[in-house]
């Protein structure tokens, strides 16, 4: 069948799915380890749900002693909400993938404003002042932009 499968693909011109060019038992592994963290990524909001998908934000899959876990990013706020709910959370993900693609869950909080060192200045007050200065307000907004 393989044969067969490749016969056929040289005669079609163009591009072709990745799909297709792949044999069978490439597409299982590659749906199952590869896709999964898209799918997850994509449909993210579906799976968690519109409150978790606002404070959450998955990072990466990592097979650590034949275990996928997924890390994901929390606001410090409902860190302890998500450490309670992480057994809902993977039974989600995998129902929606449909098969166990996610064992463990890691957590790691979003840095927050009050942790994060001051940002550095871009600019000096004489190059903002030029900026100011500037009649044209779209002109004047972008470059205030760049300034951030």
């Amino acid at each position: 069948m393989y044969k067969n499968k490749i016969a056929s693909q040289s005669l079609t011109q163009g591009l072709r799915s990745l799909k297709n060019v792949l044999p069978e038992n490439a597409n299982k592994i590659l749906k199952k380890e590869g896709f999964s963290y898209f799918e997850i990524i994509k449909n993210w909001k579906n799976i968690v749900g519109i409150e978790l998908y606002k404070e959450t934000t998955p990072l990466k899959i990592k097979k650590i002693n034949n275990e996928n876990i997924l890390f994901i990013s929390v606001n410090k706020k409902i860190m302890i909400e998500i450490e309670y709910s992480k057994d809902q959370i993977i039974d989600k993900i995998n129902q929606y993938l449909g098969f166990n693609s996610i064992q463990k869950i890691f957590v790691h909080t979003k840095n927050s404003s009050i942790n994060s060192p001051a940002k550095k200045k871009l600019v000096n007050d004489n190059i903002l002042n030029k900026i100011n200065s500037i009649k044209n307000v779209k002109l004047k907004e972008l470059f205030l932009k760049l300034t951030k």
